[in-house]
């Protein structure tokens, strides 16, 4: 059944401490759910009864596999039901944790790793490649605006491994992350009021409500954010507003209407770009100096998306969903980004050079169309959708070139205008247009009561327009057709277990096709193929949750530079990635409940060349890709009314070049939380991140230049609901 519709039942010593601490964990404790009706279900019978099903099983936080997901099919299934690897992250777990971005939602995906900041964004990585795609209620999202929002504005965050090109067309070969935004439903929903003060002055709040305005006719979700926040950073501070609105319309007993908009304003004062390495390491008494301290720096963008979305129900057994799509995103730098000791000209001084100001402006709209068939096929139950979908993007991209140095002194560095770096400013330099139509089939069929067989296929074709105003005028064109496919097997064990395999393809720019140079116009698109099998279920009568998949992803056309014109490129390339994931979840009391997920990764270059002058990096590790990732949330409640949370999260070593010569070092962390449920309507509580102060670099921006951690930050928070 459509989600419309359906109703459902509610390896260092860091590594080695963190799985002894998790064993430990689990050899004392453990899940399940309640049926209940999903709150962004927009069913038409789901707002007039809901069914609650006695369970002796506690209610879960981080469950996930009861979830019906976007993120891998379009036909309704849950995340048990679907052949591939999905974590759904709901809005309970999001505000129990205390997440202040999406960013910080999604490091808890299994096998994710990287950051998003202010000056570096959409440097996640998944099965050993990056980045991943975004997508915002199914969409995908142009733009890097959405990392660093407020989830207080989401229903819930899906993750989805391995390429899904069968849906989005170009996608990213590690994954991609859909942020479902909250709906409007005919139910009352309580009225919400969140405020955080936090260190360095640091201040969010959110408000929101939502439910009927007509009975039975028209039905509304609002909520609104604003947050203002500094770090340990010399005069960084980043200020964020933001509204989104949904209305819901009941047009006929077998017909909805939902218009949504979300309007975002960010603007960041003195970013920080990183710290300057001292003789190849990291100086501690740098942590907090900021080498961006310019008067008028700056980053500050707004981004405004509107969707319209009918689902028509013409029989029991046919649906038709239409779903307009609109984006507007404008962001602009005002910064000098770079800073090398080595290029200083005397002891005690750092050179800060790149003083760039560039802007983009961007466009996305687009509208997808989709018939789906509900009905027994042979005597054995059979779902299929197929669809149209056609967008066009314009991209328009402004810079100054980058100019401009001067040496400043290493403790001290001066704080003067851009303009004593450069008095260059931005001019544009290119605009592309990308025109792209698909057609879309997916079908969900029942060999037996226990065999299912989800089959995918996507066709896509591709305008690209290239004009570039700099540093000549002229046009190029290319036009790109292709095909991906996916299919796997679901075999149901039991009730609770599933074992699962699923072959799937796709394909994705080796570089952002928005910013290739002229000479790259040319290139194909990098191809990916990915084995993956596994097993999902639940256990101990609903108290736990596990999933397990082991996969094999290769992507083939890297962008290699020719061997005579370094300047040229050929899509030659193989990388290959190879792993294993592993999932947990437990609740065997209401006292209690732990969420683990780790992930190995083996990554290599199979066939690449790079460097100058160029040699082989066959066999190494691709830059910013740790071997191990782990994660670990226990939540234990020693009364009804009072929680303690903790949040262990481990990211092994990884090298932050091709060449596999810079290595970054392992690193983990822990966040610590308690809240007190004062009374019905209000809970107030504390948290503390990075509990023990960890001095770590998580990102090289420039061979000599990384980016150091958040230090530890205090928060106090109450949140009222009535």
């Amino acid at each position: 059944m459509s989600a419309a519709r359906r109703r459902f039942v509610t390896p260092g010593k860091s590594l080695c401490c963190l799985i002894t601490t998790l064993f430990f964990l689990l050899s004392d404790t453990a899940l399940a759910a309640v049926n209940d009706c999903d709150k962004a279900d927009k069913s038409l019978r789901c707002e007039d009864s809901v069914t609650v099903e006695a369970s002796t099983a506690p209610q879960s936080t981080y469950g996930s596999l009861d979830a019906v997901t976007q993120a891998a099919s379009r036909l309704g299934l849950t995340s048990q039901e679907t052949p591939r690897s999905v974590d759904v992250i709901n809005r309970q777990a999001i505000e129990q944790r205390g997440d202040q971005t999406l960013a910080d939602v999604v490091e808890h995906a299994t096998g994710m790793s990287g950051v998003a900041s202010p000056t570096l964004s959409n440097n996640f990585s998944l099965r050993g490649f990056r980045p991943v795609s975004w997508l915002y209620n199914g969409v995908e999202t142009p733009g890097s605006t959405i990392q660093l929002a407020d989830p207080s504005h989401y229903d819930s965050v899906e993750v989805l491994r391995g390429p899904g090109s069968v849906l989005n067309g170009l996608s990213a070969a590690g994954g991609s992350v859909n942020v479902v935004s909250r709906q409007p439903t005919f139910s009352r929903q309580p009225v919400e009021l969140d405020y955080g003060l936090s260190s360095y002055n640091s201040q969010r709040l959110h408000i929101g409500a939502g439910g009927a305005l007509l009975d039975d006719v028209a039905a509304y979700r609002l909520d609104i954010s604003g947050s203002d926040n500094g770090t340990n950073v010399q005069y960084e501070r980043d200020k964020q507003k933001r509204v989104s609105g949904a209305l819901l319309f009941k047009l006929t007993e077998n017909a909805l209407l939902t218009l949504s908009l979300d309007r975002m304003l960010n603007r960041t004062t003195n970013p920080y770009y990183g710290t300057p390495l001292v003789d190849g390491r990291i100086a501690r008494e740098l942590r907090d100096i900021n080498y961006n301290n310019l008067t008028d720096s700056r980053i500050q963008s707004n981004a405004t998306s509107f969707q319209a979305s009918l689902d028509w129900f013409t029989t029991p057994e046919i649906e038709l969903h239409n779903q307009f799509y609109y984006y507007s995103g404008f962001r602009e730098w005002h910064n000098v980004e770079r800073f090398r000791t080595s290029a200083a000209t005397q002891p005690g001084y750092v050179n800060r050079d790149s003083f760039g100001a560039l802007a983009h402006d961007d466009g996305l709209i687009g509208n997808r169309s989709s018939l789906v068939f509900d009905r027994p096929l042979g005597g054995f139950d059979n779902r299929l959708v197929i669809g149209v979908d056609v967008s066009k993007r314009r991209f328009q991209y402004y810079s100054n070139g980058f100019p401009g140095s001067e040496d400043v002194s290493l403790l001290a560095p001066v704080r003067e205008d851009f303009s004593q770096g450069t008095d260059r400013q931005r001019s544009p330099v290119r605009h592309v247009t990308q025109n792209q139509y698909a057609g879309f089939l997916e079908d969900h069929f029942s060999l037996t009561e226990r065999l299912t067989l989800l089959g995918q296929l996507r066709y896509n074709h591709m305008l690209m327009d290239w004009h570039f105003q700099s540093p000549q005028e002229e046009t190029h064109k290319h036009t790109y057709v292709f095909s991906v496919w996916s299919l796997g097997p679901s075999y149901a064990l039991t009730d609770n277990l599933n074992v699962y395999a699923n072959y799937t393809t796709g394909q994705e720019p080796g570089n952002d096709l928005f910013f290739l140079s002229p000479t790259q116009t040319g290139l194909p698109l990098t191809r990916t193929r990915q084995w993956e099998m596994g097993t999902k279920g639940q256990f101990w009568e609903n108290k736990g949750e596990a999933t397990l998949a082991l996969y094999e992803l290769r992507k083939d056309n890297l962008f290699v530079p020719n061997a005579q014109q370094p300047d040229t490129l050929n899509a030659v390339g193989r990388q290959t990635s190879r792993g294993v994931e592993l999932s947990v979840m437990l609740r065997p009391s209401w006292q209690w409940e732990l969420a683990a997920n780790a992930a190995y990764t083996h990554a290599r270059y199979d066939e690449y060349r790079g460097g100058s002058p160029l040699r082989s990096y066959n066999g190494n590790r691709p830059a910013y890709i740790p071997d191990w990732t782990a994660n670990l949330t226990a939540r234990y409640k020693p009364t009804e009314s009072l929680g303690l949370t903790s949040s262990l999260r481990y990211v092994g070593s990884s090298y932050n070049d091709d060449a596999n010569q810079r290595k970054m070092p392992a690193y983990t962390t822990l966040d610590l939380a308690a809240d007190y449920q004062l009374t019905p309507i209000v809970n107030l509580g504390v948290r503390i991140r990075n509990a023990t102060n960890q001095l770590y670099a998580y990102q090289r921006t420039y061979p000599d230049q990384v980016l150091i951690a958040p230090s530890r930050t205090y928060e106090s928070f109450i949140s009222v609901r009535f």
